[in-house]
């Protein structure tokens, strides 16, 4: 008899504690819920500044290299400042010979460039009109655009976004200063605001995503 009480009892409170939950799970079911159903974020990867550098450029080159490989691999990453200190180099040095300090950076599916120059080698109002008066000395030069391959061999960097200091250039005086980079030996194939290049020729592609870049092999 006892025994049995007992288990009425149980049940009963059982029973109370259940109609509680239910007339309070507005205030507790969401939080649980959350934590039941949620999950770890995803990594990223963070896109930061990389020199450039002879042994970077030295080691993009190997890597490029194992594309021409009959059975090496259909892609292979590289590290940004690695790839532009291989193909872009140039393009900084275009800008004003006496650039210092070149870094590279993947994001947004473009490639920047960084380095410290002098405003006098941009070409003063005859390039940049009025601006040209609100900069002057060495200011820190941030170059932005995507890097295309048009065949085999060929590849042009489209730039899109150019600042001095945090002055940010008009997209009107982007080919302007682009132009100003070896002029003599510009391709009319390219764009107004490219920069032409010479890439190894087992290079089909150039795919930037969350940082990371991501370099194809010629398809046949």
């Amino acid at each position: 008899m006892f025994g049995c009480i007992g288990r009425l009892g149980c049940l009963l409170v059982l029973a109370i504690a259940g109609a509680i939950g239910w007339y309070t799970h507005d205030a507790w079911w969401p939080k649980v819920r959350g934590y039941v159903t949620s999950t770890p974020p995803a990594a990223t990867a963070v896109s930061q500044w990389e020199p450039l550098t002879a042994a970077g450029a030295e080691k993009a080159r190997t890597t490029v290299a194992q594309l021409s490989q009959r059975n090496g691999p259909v892609y292979v990453n590289v590290a940004a400042g690695d790839l532009a200190a291989f193909v872009l180099d140039s393009v900084l040095h275009g800008f004003s010979p006496a650039a210092t300090d070149a870094k590279a950076m993947a994001r947004d599916e473009r490639l920047y460039l960084r380095a410290q120059v002098s405003v006098a080698d941009l070409g003063g109002p005859k390039t940049l009109g009025p601006l040209s008066g609100m900069v002057s000395g060495k200011q820190e030069l941030t170059v932005g655009g995507r890097l295309e391959v048009l065949k085999p061999g060929r590849a042009q960097y489209v730039v899109d976004e150019i600042l001095i200091g945090e002055l940010k250039l008009p997209a009107a005086a982007i080919p302007k200063l682009v132009g100003r980079i070896g002029v003599s030996a510009r391709d009319t194939s390219v764009s107004p605001a490219a920069i032409p290049l010479h890439v190894p020729r087992e290079l089909g592609d150039v795919r930037i995503s969350k940082g990371k870049v991501t370099l194809y092999k010629v398809v046949p």
